[in-house]
């Protein structure tokens, strides 16, 4: 259905603006002397000026070159506003005008002139043969002027209207066709009472799988209200009403509520992908309007709904028209052909991103009681490329939100509240943690340090290092901040003894890494480590565009030994959002290519729609890194998950039907808990997909991303479903302390 949305300008109802009362007072004194027109100017003078003013909405210099009896007629306040609707309403950018003919008549002058208005809505607006009439009064020639000077036919009691048909906003798409976003869907909404519910806590664990809600957020919710209340605990679509309905009605005693709305798959699962659309905020009416917007339009605000505004919502068809009293059209001024939207198809794999958005909220529903807990972990990010391609298969942000609450036609009750809240909320679930965020990668950063350690020739892949327990590079180095401890020191394991290269990468050895760091900074120069990393795509922007503001990374050269050793542990000057590195491991899973990532497929091409765009990936540049060297780096990489001595995360991965490469890190934080992670590629002998998850403020990247990895692939290799591990269930938590100058596994 098309929608038809009207502006009336209520500016030119003159009948109600003559003589009536407040609007119809002389301004007398409050007025500023004329400052255009001096006594000597002619009536063709007054009418440049005037229109001069128009041009550089100069509206209290207009109002001076009136004549008094229309001073007495209109005060400043209502002329401005008068000139500055209209002005909004034409999107007026530019006005020229041609004086053609003065006319001459006793004490006054008939000025005939041309005028041309520019308008990004509407184009160029001509309006020929005007009539400007003057009167000579005490002082000089004055404008006698009505609403009939803006536009000709804009007559006392007539509206300045614009009409505008917008189409109905296009759906977004995953890469298979699946609906992700859709226009007039259907929204099922829940309403449960306590009393009804065959078991409080029950209920409340299903619906934090099922909404992809925090536990605690909806036990919060309960408490607020009386067992025998009912109330409302969110939105799902109509495929997991069907999926999950039986269960809903069996333990939470459901009472549900459809209606239409523009309906987020999932809702939240891809919140952080597809953004959310909203009312135009009043601070940003008239940029909107300029782009040929009704106030009441809803736009883009996030995501690809916001990257890709133009696409989904089309041109709107406008016209401007004078409209009499009745609704007869008197003139139409201008007029401009709209455009179809355009569907949006995305790279991104809905059931992978289910499995993703999924695997996050049960992580963090069931370890509660311990990392996830109130005050420790604030979230995490989680991204899945492909390795060949850049295609980012899915990207999650947690905690996450329901996109459907910033429509207006909503459900939820106190909806300006609840987005108030998410807005200023401490845990910050509108921000794109995988994007928008950067972090020290700790020990994952290993990986670009053991490419430079390689490449450079500091250790050759059957060298011989001893990774003890502590290393000191006082002496060799004149490293400050020797002896530094390696990670197994700190949680009281015996040393990991005689190492190769790859083995170091594989045992997260320290000492190894300090040495690395220490040798390419004082026999390489300053910027050998950065120029690696940069290389291998961390600490350049990936551009998805507006929609996703990006954090650039940090990668500042050391201008000392420590600055260079922290650097090559993941630590000290390096930070980086979770995007980049999953470009990184992409890059080091395919041989070395580093490809742009992108998340949009296709533009158009669907629900009839015209195909506007394909994309297509593209290779940023070359590592450069030797087929040897690659090979050092995948015999590290694979030994973690299988590797029984060595392995740090083969403890997670030691029974997997499917193969998998990975790095663990754990960060220091600038609090006492630190950040995890584990970045992977699988398969191991025929890589096709990165997945990189970073958990906040957590505990080893071992011990809580990559059992999120775990279950990421597990669901993506359709492989049996590890449990958790059971600690996560139980607390209390124990802080992990790692030493200044030091990382964990």
């Amino acid at each position: 259905m098309r929608r038809r949305i009207q502006f009336a300008i209520g500016m030119v109802l003159l009948a109600g603006l003559t003589g009536c009362g407040a609007l119809g007072e002389s301004t007398g004194g409050a007025v500023a002397a004329p400052i255009l027109a001096p006594a000597a100017a002619s009536p063709a003078d007054v009418v440049t000026n005037f229109l001069n003013g128009w041009k550089a909405q100069d509206y209290a210099a207009m109002y001076n070159l009136l004549s008094q009896p229309s001073k007495d007629a209109y005060a400043l306040s209502v002329f401005q506003e008068v000139y500055r609707t209209a002005t909004t309403a034409i999107g007026l950018t530019d006005l020229t005008f041609t004086i053609q003919n003065t006319s001459i008549q006793g004490a006054s002058a008939a000025i005939t002139y041309d005028v041309v208005l520019e308008s990004p809505v509407f184009g160029t607006i001509t309006d020929a043969g005007r009539i400007m009439r003057v009167i000579q009064q005490p002082g000089g020639w004055g404008v006698a002027w009505s609403s009939m000077d803006i536009f000709d036919g804009l007559a006392a009691g007539a509206e300045l209207r614009v009409v505008s048909r917008r189409q109905p906003r296009a759906n977004i798409y995953d890469r298979n066709g699946q609906v992700l976003v859709e226009e007039n869907g259907t929204v099922v909404s829940l309403y449960v009472a306590q009393d009804r519910m065959s078991n409080i806590d029950d209920c409340l664990d299903l619906l934090g799988a099922v909404l992809l809600r925090q536990r605690r957020d909806l036990e919060a919710i309960f408490n607020a209200n009386n067992l025998e209340t009912i109330f409302y605990v969110g939105d799902i679509d109509t495929d997991t009403n069907v999926q999950r309905g039986q269960e809903l009605d069996s333990i939470c005693g459901v009472t549900r509520f459809e209606y239409p709305i523009r309906r987020y798959a999932g809702h939240g699962a891809a919140a952080h992908v597809t953004g959310y659309i909203g009312q135009i905020p009043a601070e940003d009416v008239a940029l909107w309007r300029s782009r040929g917007y009704s106030e009441t339009d809803l736009v883009g605000q996030a995501g690809i709904e916001l990257e890709y505004e133009t696409d989904l919502s089309g041109q709107a068809e406008r016209v401007l028209r004078i409209i009499a009293p009745g609704g007869i059209i008197l003139r139409e001024l201008a007029g401009r052909a709209g455009s179809d939207p355009h569907t949006v198809s995305l790279t991104i794999d809905w059931d992978l991103q289910k499995i993703v958005a999924q695997a996050l909220v049960d992580a963090y529903n069931y370890a509660e009681p311990n990392w996830a807990g109130p005050g420790i972990s604030t979230g995490a990010g989680v991204v899945v490329m492909s390795v060949n391609t850049g295609e980012i298969l899915a990207l999650a942000s947690w905690p996450s939100f329901d996109p459907g609450i910033f429509h207006p036609d909503s459900a939820q009750p106190d909806r300006g509240i609840v987005i108030s809240n998410l807005v200023s909320s401490a845990r910050q679930p509108l921000l794109n943690r995988a994007v928008q965020e950067q972090y020290f990668p700790g020990s994952t950063f290993k990986i670009v340090s053991t490419a430079a350690a390689a490449s450079e020739g500091l250790f050759g892949p059957n060298d011989i290092f001893y990774c003890g327990l502590e290393w000191d590079g006082r002496t060799t180095f004149g490293d400050t901040r020797s002896p530094r401890s390696d990670w197994r020191k700190t949680d009281g394991l015996d040393p990991t003894g005689d190492i190769t290269i790859s083995q170091a990468l594989t045992s997260s050895c320290d000492p190894f890494f300090y040495e690395v760091g220490a040798e390419l900074f004082t026999q390489k120069g300053a910027n050998v480590l950065v120029n690696y990393a940069r290389r291998l795509g961390l600490g350049m922007p990936v551009g998805l565009g507006s929609g996703f503001p990006e954090a650039p990374g940090n990668l500042a050269p050391p201008t000392n030994v420590e600055a260079a050793i922290n650097n090559a542990i993941g630590q000290g000057e390096v930070q980086l959002p979770v995007l980049q590195m999953a470009r990184m491991v992409a890059a080091v899973a395919n041989g070395g290519t580093v490809y742009q990532p992108y998340i949009v497929q296709q533009i158009g091409g669907l629900d009839g729609t015209e195909l506007a765009f394909i994309a297509e990936p593209k290779v940023e540049e070359e590592s450069g890194l030797s087929p040897e060297v690659i090979d050092i780096i995948h015999e590290g990489m694979c030994a973690v998950t299988t590797d029984p001595d060595r392995g740090t995360a083969e403890f997670v991965f030691g029974n997997t039907s499917y193969t998998v490469c990975g790095k663990t890190g754990t960060a220091q934080s600038g609090f006492t808990a630190p950040h995890g992670w584990f970045v992977a590629f699988a398969p191991a002998e025929d890589p096709q997909i990165a997945v990189v998850v970073m958990t906040e403020f957590s505990r080893e990247g071992s011990e809580t991303a990559a059992p999120i990895v775990r279950r990421i692939l597990d669901g993506y290799f359709n492989a049996r479903v590890e449990p958790f591990p059971g600690w996560w269930n139980t607390g209390p938590y124990h802080p992990l302390e790692i030493p200044e100058g030091g990382t964990g596994g």
